[in-house]
């Protein structure tokens, strides 16, 4: 079986923002638990439930801020496919977050989007070089966790 084509995939336009359109959404109580929740599980390696987590903050927002959120379900997708071995699950989902996150300043949401963007980078660069048979020998170091503060709200 040969492996899918990725450096081409499909970018809605939606998906890439200009750094001038990109404001901090109105978040509600319910919104800063469930996302909380989330950096919380996808910290503790539980990608899959931090997706979940970030999933219901999604479907409260509207875009373009529903972008950022986009981006984390898609980095807890490549690590859920990572832990599967699933190669192009992998490269899809780094790409895909990568793309969303790189309009978005160093820090958005109180999440500290530097190391996560350079983890995106080296993760892409590993993946691509262990290939679909050496996926298991990822470096877990490149592994990203998410540094958050929660802001100050009036």
């Amino acid at each position: 079986m040969s492996e899918r084509d990725l450096s081409k995939a499909r970018i809605k336009p939606g998906y890439v923002l200009d750094p001038g359109d990109i404001s901090e959404p109105r978040m509600s109580g319910q919104d800063w638990k469930d996302f909380s929740a989330g950096v919380r599980l996808f910290n503790n390696g539980e990608y899959w439930e931090s997706h979940e987590a970030w999933e219901y903050v999604w479907k409260r927002h509207d875009e373009p801020s529903r972008v950022f959120f986009q981006a984390l379900i898609q980095l807890a997708a490549a690590y859920h496919q990572l832990d599967r071995e699933i190669h192009h699950g992998v490269i899809k989902h780094f790409r895909s977050a990568s793309t969303k996150l790189a309009p978005f300043p160093d820090v958005f949401l109180g999440v500290d989007l530097t190391s996560i963007k350079r983890c995106l980078e080296k993760g892409t660069v590993e993946a691509e070089r262990l290939g679909p048979e050496e996926l298991k020998d990822f470096n877990r170091n490149l592994v990203a966790k998410i540094d958050f503060e929660a802001p100050e709200r009036a």
